[in-house]
C-alpha cells in the first residue's frame, strides 16, 4: 500500500521568492487582461514579491542615501556657525555679507552633494534595471523566481543602466546648480528664471526618456543607438500621455515635499515605494510599445502580440471563411486524425507562449473541423452544377480502384 507524504508547507519566504505553486494555472482570459487589472495582479496579487523586489532594489540605493544624510547632518552643523545675525550689528566679529556667505556656503555644499550623487544614482540605477526585468516577466506572465531573476537582469542591462544612471545624475546637478548659482554670485534674477526654466524641461524629458529606455533595455535585444533613437520618438510621440501617467507613477516622490511624514515616508519606500513607481511606468511603457513597437520588433518572444496583428489575422480568417469551398470528392478517402493539427502538450515549466500557442493550435483544430461538416457528402455533392450520368455503374467500395 503506497504511503501519502503529507505535501510540505511552504513558508512565506519562499512564496516571496518563488511565488504561490498553488495558484491556478492562467487561463486564456488572463492573457488578454487590461492594464488596470494587470497592475491589480502584479500590486496586490504577486504582493510579496513586489515587497521583496522594492527591497532588493533598495540596497543598490544606499550609496546615495548614506551622502544624503551625511551631508544633511553635515549642513546643520556647519549652520550653527555661520554669522548670519552679525550683518545688522549682532555678534562679533561683524561681517557685511553674511547672507551672500550663507548663500555661497549652500551652493558649495549642495553642487559637492549631487556630484558625489551622480556616481549613487548609477548603481541605484543598477537596481532599477533588475526591478525592471522582474516586472516585465510579471507583465508578460512568464514563471519568476525573484531574487534569481533580479540579478539576471542586472547582469543583462548593467551595460546600459550605467550611461544612462550617470546621465541622469548630471542632469540633476545641473538643476541644483542652475538653482544657487545666480543667488550665490548676486546675479540678475532672469537670468535664474530662465537657466530654471531651461534646467526643468530637461529634467522633465530625461525623466521620460529614462523610463522608455530602461524598460526597452530590460524588454529586447536592441543596439544601443537603436534604444535612443526609440526613447526620443516615444518622448515626443506619447509626451502628454507620459507626463499623467510616469506622474502617477511618481507619487510616492511627492510625500518628501510634505514635512512632517518622514517616518510615513520611509515605510513607503521600504515596502512600496520603488516597486511602485516600477510597476506604473513598465504598464503605461509596455502599452506604449503594443502600440508602435511591436510590430517592427522581430526577436520579440512569441508571446508578444499587438493589437493590430490579433486584428489582421482575425480579418485573414473572415476572409478565407467568405472564398467558395473548392469541390472535394466524397470518393477519396477521407483524412485520418492523426493526419490534420494535433496539440503540442505543455511541459510542467511551460510559459505564456506556450500557453498562446496551444489557443492557436485548438483554433486551428475547430476551423479544421468546421471545414469537415461543409464537406459535401456522396448524395448531394454538387448535385445542382455537376449532375450524375447515367447508366454509370457505381463506384467499388475500395478507394484504390479509383487510382487504378
Amino acid at each position: 500500500m503506497a504511503s501519502t507524504e503529507k505535501k510540505k508547507k511552504k513558508g512565506i519566504v519562499h512564496k516571496m521568492m518563488f511565488g504561490n505553486e498553488d495558484r491556478p494555472d492562467i487561463t486564456p482570459e488572463q492573457l488578454n487582461m487590461s492594464k488596470w487589472a494587470l497592475f491589480k495582479f502584479i500590486f496586490f496579487g504577486r504582493f510579496g514579491t513586489t515587497v521583496l523586489l522594492n527591497i532588493l532594489t533598495l540596497l543598490f540605493a544606499l550609496p546615495g542615501i548614506a551622502v544624503i544624510l551625511l551631508f544633511y547632518l553635515n549642513k546643520s552643523v556647519a549652520a550653527s556657525f555661520t554669522p548670519y545675525s552679525s550683518n545688522i550689528g549682532i555678534g562679533y566679529p561683524v561681517v557685511d555679507n553674511a547672507a551672500q556667505l550663507g548663500a555661497m556656503t549652500d551652493f558649495y555644499y549642495a553642487m559637492t552633494e549631487f556630484l558625489i550623487l551622480v556616481p549613487c544614482i548609477a548603481v541605484f540605477a543598477l537596481g532599477v534595471a533588475g526591478n525592471l526585468y522582474v516586472i516585465r516577466k510579471l507583465i508578460w506572465q512568464e514563471p519568476t523566481s525573484t531574487v534569481k531573476d533580479f540579478f539576471r537582469g542586472i547582469k543583462k542591462c548593467w551595460l546600459g543602466a550605467l550611461p544612462m544612471g550617470l546621465v541622469f545624475g548630471l542632469t540633476l546637478l545641473l538643476v541644483v546648480f542652475s538653482t544657487g548659482y545666480f543667488d550665490a554670485y548676486s546675479l540678475h534674477p532672469a537670468y535664474k528664471a530662465v537657466m530654471m526654466t531651461l534646467s526643468i524641461i530637461l529634467l522633465v524629458f530625461m525623466i521620460i526618456f529614462s523610463s522608455f529606455f530602461m524598460t526597452q533595455l530590460a524588454a529586447f535585444k536592441m543596439k544601443p543607438m537603436v534604444l535612443i533613437r526609440n526613447s526620443f520618438l516615444f518622448v515626443f510621440g506619447a509626451f502628454l500621455q507620459s507626463i499623467i501617467f510616469i506622474g502617477i507613477g511618481l507619487i510616492p516622490v511627492y510625500f518628501m515635499f510634505i514635512p512632517g511624514i518622514t517616518t510615513v515616508l520611509v515605510i513607503i519606500y521600504f515596502f512600496i515605494g520603488f516597486s511602485f513607481s516600477t510597476i506604473v511606468i513598465s504598464l503605461f511603457c509596455h502599452f506604449c510599445y503594443e502600440k508602435f513597437l511591436y510590430d517592427k520588433v522581430t526577436d520579440r518572444p512569441a508571446a508578444v502580440y499587438s493589437k493590430r496583428e490579433r486584428d489582421e489575422l482575425a480579418e485573414t480568417d473572415k476572409a478565407k471563411k467568405k472564398q467558395p469551398t473548392t469541390y472535394k470528392n466524397p470518393k477519396k478517402r477521407k483524412k485520418s486524425i492523426d493526419e490534420g493539427s494535433s496539440i503540442t502538450p505543455l511541459t510542467p515549466t511551460f510559459r505564456r507562449e506556450d500557453l498562446e500557442r496551444l489557443q492557436r493550435e485548438h483554433e486551428q483544430i475547430m476551423r479544421e473541423s468546421e471545414v469537415a461538416e461543409e464537406t459535401p457528402t456522396p448524395d448531394n455533392a454538387d448535385s445542382a452544377n455537376n449532375p450524375a450520368p447515367e447508366n454509370v455503374d457505381p463506384a467499388p467500395n475500395n478507394a484504390d480502384s479509383d487510382e487504378n
